[in-house]
C-alpha cells in the first residue's frame, strides 16, 4: 500500500460475547449473527475511507488516515449494529451484544507480506478498546487533538495505565456524538480536503445519496487533494449512478493507479466493465479484488452471478458457496445460489437454499416466487399458489406473481379467483402479451367469447411475431 513508516488512526471493535447470548440462541445463529456484524461493518468501514481492516474473530482492527473518518465511522457503526440487532429474524432474540471501540493514532507499519500490521498505534489502539464501555467510542487525548471538535459531544472517561505505553497514563475520552449538519456548515474555505470527503459520506443514506450534492463534495476533496483515492472511488460510484459511465470509469483508473490493491475500487471498476459490455476487463477486476481481500463477500456474489451469465455454472457455484460461508445469512446469495442450483437439475439443493433464504428474511418475495415457481415445475400446485400469495402479499403490485397464481388457480378450477389475480395483473402490466393470452384462454373456457377475442386480439397485437397469439386471435375471430 506503500504507507510505511506513516501514521494512522489505529481502531479495534469487539463484541462483548454475553454467555447469556450464546445460551439463549442456537450456535450456527450466534455465528451468523457476528458475521452479519462483520459485513455491516466492512461495508461502512469502506464507504468512510478505510485504508485496512482485518477480523479478529469477534471484531476487527481498522486503519484510517484521518481521525475524524475514524470517529465518524465508529459512531455510524454503533447506532447500525444497535438498530440491526433489534431489527433481527431471531427468535427467541439474543442478548445485545454490546459493541465496544478504541482508537489511537500513532505509528502503524505492514510487515513484509503485506497481510499483517505492527506498531505502538495498534496496540494501543487494542487496550484503548478494552477499556471502553457497552456501545461507546474511547479515544486517547493525541486523536481527540485531531479532532474537528465542535462537531462532537465529548465526555471524559479517566486516565489510565495502558500496558505497553511509554507513558504511565492517558487521558481517555469518550465520543458520545456527531452532529453531521454542524459539519455541512462549516465555511467552505476552512473544509480541508478529508472534510470534503466526509460530506459526502455523510449524505449516504440520506434523499441527497448519488446526487450532484455528493459528487461536489468529492470533487472539492480532489482539488484540495488531487492523490484521494477514496475520493476517486467514491466519485466513481455516484457518477456511475447519475449515469456517466465514461467519468466513473476515469475516477476508478485513478484510484487504482494511486491505490493498486483497492478491493472496492476494483470491485466496482468490475461492475462498471460488467455493465458496460467488456466481460474481460469484468474478470480482470473481479480477481484483483478477491486477490486484495479474499473474505469480500459482495464480490465473490457478484463475480458468480457474473460467471452464471457466462455458463461457468461450476465456478459460479463455489463462489456462491464461499460467499455463504463468510455470511451465512446472505438472503441473495442463498437464492440466487438456489437459481444455480435449479439450472443444474439439484431441484432438492435448490429448495433448501430458497427455503434458507426465506427463513433469513419471511419478506424476501422475490424468494417465495422462486420457490413457487420451483414447487410448480414439481407438480405441487397447492405449495406453489401459497408461496405466489407470500409474494403478492408482501409486494401487492407483484404482476408476474399474479399472473402465475392466476394460472395455478385455473388449474385447480378455481376460476373466479383466477380472473380476479389475471385482471390485477393486466392492471398492473396492461402491455403484457402473455398475460393477455393467459387470461382470455381462462375467458374462453368460461364462455365469454367476446371478451376472450379481446385479450387475444391484444396480446397479438402487442406481441405479432408470437405464432401462437396470432393463430389464437384469428380463430377467436371465427367463432362463435
Amino acid at each position: 500500500m506503500g504507507h510505511v513508516g506513516t501514521y494512522f488512526a489505529a481502531m479495534f471493535t469487539d463484541l462483548e460475547s454475553h454467555s447469556l447470548a450464546w445460551t439463549r440462541t442456537a450456535r450456527d445463529d450466534m455465528l451468523g449473527l457476528v458475521a452479519e456484524y462483520r459485513y455491516l461493518a466492512e461495508s461502512l468501514a469502506s464507504q468512510f475511507g478505510c485504508v485496512y481492516r482485518k477480523f479478529t474473530g469477534d471484531g476487527h482492527l481498522f486503519l484510517f488516515e484521518g481521525a475524524d473518518a475514524a470517529a465518524l465511522f465508529a459512531l455510524e457503526l454503533i447506532d447500525a449494529w444497535r438498530s440491526t440487532q433489534t431489527q433481527g429474524a431471531l427468535d427467541p432474540p439474543p442478548a445485545h451484544l454490546a459493541l465496544r471501540v478504541g482508537c489511537h493514532f500513532g505509528e502503524c507499519l505492514p510487515m513484509q507480506d503485506g497481510e499483517d500490521w505492527i506498531g505502538r498505534g495498534i496496540n494501543l489502539a487494542k487496550r484503548v478498546e478494552e477499556l471502553a464501555s457497552a456501545d461507546a467510542l474511547y479515544v486517547t487525548e493525541g486523536v481527540l487533538e485531531l479532532l474537528d471538535i465542535p462537531v462532537y459531544a465529548v465526555e471524559a472517561a479517566g486516565r489510565h495505565a495502558l500496558k505497553g505505553d511509554h507513558l504511565a497514563e492517558r487521558a481517555l475520552y469518550r465520543i458520545c456524538s456527531a452532529d453531521k449538519a454542524r459539519l455541512e456548515r462549516r465555511p467552505q474555505d476552512e473544509v480541508s480536503a478529508d472534510g470534503w470527503f466526509l460530506r459526502g459520506v455523510a449524505l449516504c443514506g440520506t434523499a441527497r445519496e448519488n446526487t450532484e450534492d455528493e459528487a461536489a463534495c468529492y470533487r472539492q476533496a480532489l482539488v484540495l487533494r488531487a492523490d484521494y483515492p477514496e475520493a476517486h472511488n467514491n466519485l466513481a460510484a455516484v457518477m456511475r449512478a447519475l449515469g456517466n459511465p465514461a467519468d466513473a470509469a476515469a475516477h476508478y483508473r485513478e484510484a487504482l493507479r494511486l491505490r493498486p490493491d483497492y478491493p472496492e475500487a476494483h470491485y466496482n471498476y468490475a461492475i462498471l466493465l460488467e455493465a458496460s459490455g467488456s466481460p474481460g476487463g469484468a474478470v480482470e477486476h473481479y480477481r484483483a479484488s478477491l486477490n486484495a481481500r479474499p473474505e469480500y463477500v459482495d464480490a465473490h456474489h457478484a463475480y458468480a452471478n457474473f460467471l452464471k451469465t457466462r455458463g461457468d455454472l461450476v465456478s459460479a457455484g463455489g463462489h456462491y458457496v464461499e460467499a455463504l460461508r463468510i455470511r451465512p445469512n446472505a438472503a441473495e446469495v442463498h437464492n440466487n445460489y438456489a437459481i444455480l442450483l435449479e439450472d443444474q437439475r439439484d431441484l432438492v439443493g435448490a429448495r433448501g437454499q430458497y427455503e434458507q433464504a426465506i427463513a433469513i428474511r419471511p419478506d424476501f418475495a422475490e424468494a417465495h416466487y422462486n420457490l413457487a415457481l420451483l414447487l410448480e415445475s414439481v407438480g405441487d400446485r397447492s405449495g406453489a399458489a401459497e408461496r405466489y400469495r407470500q409474494a403478492i402479499s408482501i409486494v401487492p403490485s407483484y404482476a408476474e406473481a399474479h399472473n402465475n397464481l392466476a394460472i395455478v388457480l385455473q388449474l385447480q378450477g378455481d376460476l373466479d379467483r383466477a380472473a380476479a389475480h389475471f385482471a390485477e395483473a393486466l392492471r398492473l402490466r396492461p402491455n403484457d402479451p402473455e398475460t393477455h393470452y393467459n387470461f382470455a384462454l381462462l375467458l374462453k373456457a368460461r364462455g365469454d367469447h367476446e371478451a376472450a377475442r379481446e385479450h387475444f386480439r391484444v396480446a397479438s397485437e402487442i406481441a405479432p411475431e408470437i405464432e401462437a397469439y396470432r393463430t389464437a386471435s384469428e380463430h377467436a375471430g371465427a367463432g362463435p
